[in-house]
């Protein structure tokens, strides 16, 4: 796991890949569910922020936002486009799976642009969701997105193809990095931006989202949201991305740090 999250780190420190996420604005539909659940004012933490894309605009906003990633570069990039900025957000660079601040410190926290997916197995996804249930507060919102592996769009093909050499290399005891369904683990000698995804099936995040604590109060796609259309029975296999808006509730959660 240590290395796909090395090869995460380093396929996002590459100087092209930081000028591509050097744009900064919320998608239209981002803009939608945060105004929806994060009234004005709130403490927001904002991870895999990469160069500040939704940070930025969440802090000119109102909100006091920190923002932070595992790739150095990124944080660096985003702290010059927010240096005009009267309302500068605070950056760290840090791994979301273990999240430097202390419990209950914030009132949401952002996931963006299905950053998630990057976090090596579902193992390593459900340690950031514990570290995210440990950081907000009560009644706090986790908004994050992510793609679908019964999605009807133009990758249906390529993830069907996975699954099948998955499931034949488990068979046949063939020796592949993929350790899970879902994996694309991608040769680290070449100069990508991506070096590893994982897209498991929404209901996955509903299950871990359910164990660890988490109330669903918001599921739906970013096609939906864009064309004001309410959730549906169809949206797991809409082919856009999902948006899952998680309410911190009870004391179902796990302190990572207390094991």
């Amino acid at each position: 796991m240590d290395s796909l999250k090395t090869r995460v780190k380093a396929g996002y420190s590459r100087s092209w890949v930081v000028r591509r996420y050097s744009k900064i604005g919320l998608w239209p539909s981002e803009q939608c569910v945060c105004d929806a659940f994060w009234p004005s004012n709130r403490r927001i933490l904002d991870i895999g922020c990469g160069a500040g894309r939704t940070t930025i605009p969440l802090a000119r906003e109102g909100h006091v936002v920190t923002g932070t990633d595992i790739s150095l570069p990124m944080i660096r990039q985003a702290k010059a486009l927010d240096s005009l900025n009267t309302l500068e957000p605070t950056w760290g660079v840090c791994d979301a799976a273990d999240l430097p601040f202390a419990p209950e410190t914030f009132d949401g926290a952002l996931f963006s642009y299905n950053g998630i997916e990057l976090v090596p197995g579902v193992a390593g996804k459900t340690r950031v969701l514990q570290e995210v249930w440990r950081v907000l507060k009560p009644g706090g919102h986790l908004i994050f997105t992510t793609h679908a592996l019964e999605a009807f769009n133009r990758f249906a093909s390529f993830r069907f193809r996975q699954l099948i050499r998955f499931g034949y290399s488990r068979i046949l005891g063939r020796a592949i990095e993929e350790m899970e369904i879902g994996e694309v683990v991608y040769d680290p000698a070449q100069n990508l931006e991506v070096y590893y995804m994982q897209i498991v099936s929404p209901r996955t995040y509903r299950r871990l989202l359910r164990k660890l604590g988490f109330k669903l109060d918001y599921y739906n796609s970013r096609q939906r949201i864009d064309e004001d259309l309410d959730p549906s029975w169809f949206v797991d296999f809409d082919p856009d991305f999902k948006f899952y808006v998680a309410r911190k509730a009870g004391s179902g959660g796990v302190d990572v740090r207390a094991k």
